[in-house]
């Protein structure tokens, strides 16, 4: 009796050890292939749609019409741009401009702690594996001005975590059509300031990616 008390305690003490360490691996796997996809498909945008390079002084007119040529390339996916009235039922929103309020109230950022930011509120796309693309351009009224970020839900809102970090990714298109991991040199957010276990702003997580897609422990790390 005492040597299967024994078990049973040993077994108790690793069985969440065993189950978080499978979700990590989900999230790696997912976040892998979302990432692989979404760089396939950011190449063939740029060369195929823009010649190579994407316009400077970028306005939300040419967002939409970037979103668009994304569309074609993921197949039977679909949109919803922030002037839409009336989204798919695929979207957690019925409306485009609701896309803000969702995030904040949706999803957290990389610590656990804190408000997250909203960026990526300017349209979304989801996607045939049921993961979503958030697009979003920064205004006249912000520092990003004209500069363009995708995120990815690696494996949609309606499964959890909904984090910054862990199955949501971020990132940037450069001026010369290149698809940056957020967190890598020429990057808004950077890695040693926006992926912190302890951080409260509500842009922790967002320079997560690059060391996602780089660091082979990231995924065994996790704050928990």
């Amino acid at each position: 009796m005492v040597t299967l008390g024994i078990i049973g305690v040993v077994a108790a003490m690793t069985m969440p050890t065993l189950i978080n360490d499978k979700q990590n691996k989900e999230l790696e796997a997912a976040f892998k292939k979302s990432y692989s996809l979404l760089a396939q498909v950011t190449q063939r945008v740029i060369l195929e749609d823009y010649g190579g390079q994407i316009p400077e002084n970028k306005t939300s007119a040419d967002l939409t019409q970037l979103m668009d040529s994304y569309q074609k390339y993921y197949i039977k996916s679909s949109t919803c741009k922030r002037n839409e009235s009336a989204c798919s039922s695929v979207f957690p929103v019925s409306k485009g401009n609701q896309l803000e309020s969702f995030i904040n109230k949706n999803y957290k950022t990389f610590s656990g702690k804190g408000t997250p930011a909203a960026l990526c509120n300017d349209g979304i796309m989801a996607t045939i594996d049921g993961g979503f693309i958030f697009f979003d351009i920064g205004t006249a009224a912000e520092s990003t001005y004209g500069t363009i970020f995708l995120a990815v839900d690696t494996n949609g809102w309606r499964k959890k975590p909904n984090r910054y970090g862990y199955d949501f990714f971020l990132f940037q298109i450069s001026s010369n059509g290149k698809l940056l991991p957020m967190g890598a040199e020429g990057t808004v957010w950077k890695e040693n300031t926006h992926c912190s276990n302890t951080s409260t702003t509500g842009t922790n997580g967002y320079g997560c990616t690059s060391k996602a897609l780089n660091n082979p422990n990231y995924f065994k790390n996790l704050p928990k």
